[in-house]
């Protein structure tokens, strides 16, 4: 078993390394956040391309022509 001096320990390497990198990959983080919206996100302004169709039963009404 752990004691609590090797989970402080371990608290205090991770910060070490993981704050460092974090603040260096800030830069990066913008630009892959943006990749990602654009690879995985549906855009807004495209409307589905769809085919309109008439069944047979409806015919054109001569007074609206």
């Amino acid at each position: 078993m752990m004691s609590i001096a090797d989970i402080i320990q371990l608290v205090v390497l991770c910060a070490l390394i993981f704050f460092p990198l974090g603040y260096l990959a800030r830069h990066w983080l913008y630009r892959i956040r943006v990749i990602v919206r654009i690879l995985f996100t549906k855009p807004r302004y495209v409307k589905p391309a769809g085919v309109l169709r008439r069944t047979a039963s409806v015919k054109a009404d001569r007074k609206h022509d």
